[in-house]
């Protein structure tokens, strides 16, 4: 490599590893570059030196080179970002990695995990009725809100014989006497 050559793909990875969270070019270009630079020193030690980054960030980035080409076509059109290309390097068969890298499109982030996690734990299981089961909309919790009333005994005995009598809790007679109210002062 001509130094001329060396000095201007050492500024575009500078640019692209020190710059904007949103990279003017894909991954996948980045990693090769950090592979061509890597093979000029002869070490990713030497490179990720150079860059004045971290010898683990330059050794992950240049990782991404070993997923499978399609897999690497969907990171380099943002179909898959960084991250998720990463986690997909933990699955140890290619055929699954690009069966899960199809699955995770436009999925959002801890879904992609989510997916990611569990092909990696279960690599013989089917994974259609996990992403299914996975990306099905999630029932709305209720809130509840909890308030901590001190009562005192003239005031909590009539509560609870009127509890005992009706057979419910002293909470839920509280619960039902504050709803009665409010329904009455609404409907005024």
């Amino acid at each position: 490599m001509k130094p001329a050559e060396e000095e201007r793909l050492l500024a575009d990875l500078y640019i692209d590893l020190k710059g904007a969270k949103k990279k003017r070019t894909d991954w996948i270009e980045i990693a090769k570059k950090c592979s061509r630079l890597a093979d000029h020193y002869g070490s990713v030690s030497l490179a990720s030196k150079k860059l004045g980054v971290s010898y683990e960030l330059v050794r992950s980035i240049i990782s991404l080179l070993r997923l499978p080409k399609e897999v690497q076509a969907l990171v380099k059109e943002n179909k898959i970002l960084y991250d998720a290309a990463k986690r997909l390097l933990t699955i140890e068969d290619a055929k699954k990695e690009t069966e899960v890298a199809r699955a995770i499109i436009g999925l959002p982030s801890h879904r992609q995990r989510e997916i990611i996690r569990y092909a990696r734990v279960y690599p013989e299981s089917d994974l259609t009725d996990y992403i299914q089961r996975a990306t099905r909309p999630r029932r709305r919790t209720e809130t509840i809100h909890v308030a901590v009333v001190p009562l005192r005994n003239p005031l909590f005995l009539p509560l609870e014989a009127i509890s005992k009598t009706r057979k419910i809790s002293v909470e839920k007679l509280i619960l039902n006497i504050v709803e009665e109210w409010l329904n009455k002062g609404v409907n005024r």
